[in-house]
């Protein structure tokens, strides 16, 4: 595998956006743009890019802004410098012009874990004619409170500035996840069964941080816009879709979650979408002691979509 990183400037505001990218060392088949997760980088992802590259597939990612490099100063982590949900699927949309530009004629293939499916869901509704196929991983669910929610974050914005970080809206949006595994004392848990990879995170000094009002309101207006049933007429309809969740996934909720998702994308006219969901594993199910299921799945939908 060829890995280079590069910047490329923000469409929105020039911020250097840093972005990462895997190429196989024979021929690329297609290219795959990649979406993180909330409060974490683009390297956590280089184990999934490399099997990606192994079958033919070229894939980049960028550190979405406030998240990783993508910040001018490291107390910017979690702010998007008031570019919000808008400004972070703008800078994919680059990074994709940017793979489309090195890879004429090849097809097109998103990947988004967390809030990156967020983005995916988001980018098919803008720029659905462009993807040939979608891997939603750990697809957070549909939550009826998030109207209430960005009401919340939105007034204390206003009393406190997009840049205040909030105790009391990180609890109400991920504070309870972790309360699922008795027994277990740190508040990321949630993310993997395997402690040992729960503890690379905590040491990790770009993972994990309490994030500002205006990286929350960003998250919200991510979930909210992805599952507002209206504005899917963009969408290449044959566009097949995989959902993958963890069925001890509290964020996705697990088998439920995935199930809903695959009837709400169905519903909006998706037909070719389809979940499945991994018993025993939690968030981050490519992080997981049996992580080579989830992979193996992935792979094989992705060569059957070529």
């Amino acid at each position: 595998m060829k890995q280079t990183a590069f910047v490329l400037p923000s469409p929105v505001d020039r911020l250097p956006l840093s972005c990462l990218l895997a190429e196989p060392e024979g021929e690329v088949r297609a290219f795959i743009v990649m979406a993180h997760g909330i409060m974490e980088h683009k390297e956590r992802f280089l184990p999934i890019m490399r099997r990606f590259a192994e079958f033919g597939f070229a894939c980049a990612m960028n550190d979405q802004r406030g998240n990783g490099r993508s910040v001018k100063s490291e107390d910017d982590l979690g702010f998007t410098y008031g570019a919000g949900a808008d400004g972070v699927l703008r800078d994919m949309h680059c990074l994709a012009e940017y793979m489309s530009n090195r890879y004429p004629g090849k097809k097109m293939f998103l990947f988004g874990h967390s809030m990156g499916a967020l983005c995916c869901m988001n980018y098919l509704k803008r720029w659905g004619h462009e993807a040939s196929g979608v891997i939603l991983s750990s697809l957070p669910a549909a939550n009826g409170a998030v109207g209430a929610g960005k009401a919340y974050i939105k007034l204390k914005k206003r009393l406190r500035g997009g840049r205040y970080r909030d105790e009391s809206v990180n609890k109400l949006m991920v504070g309870s996840y972790a309360s699922r595994f008795k027994g277990e004392t740190s508040p990321f848990c949630w993310l993997c069964s395997d402690p040992a990879r729960v503890e690379e995170y905590e040491a990790d000094p770009l993972c994990g941080k309490l994030m500002t009002l205006d990286g929350d309101l960003s998250v919200l207006d991510m979930m909210s816009e992805a599952y507002d049933s209206k504005g899917w007429d963009k969408v290449n309809l044959a566009c097949p879709i995989f959902i993958c969740v963890g069925a001890l996934d509290p964020c996705a909720e697990g088998e439920k979650g995935a199930s809903e998702g695959e009837r709400f994308l169905k519903g909006v006219g998706l037909a070719r979408t389809e979940h499945r969901s991994y018993a025993m594993m939690r968030h981050e199910i490519l992080n997981e002691p049996e992580a080579e299921k989830p992979i193996v799945d992935m792979l094989n939908r992705l060569v059957a979509w070529l």
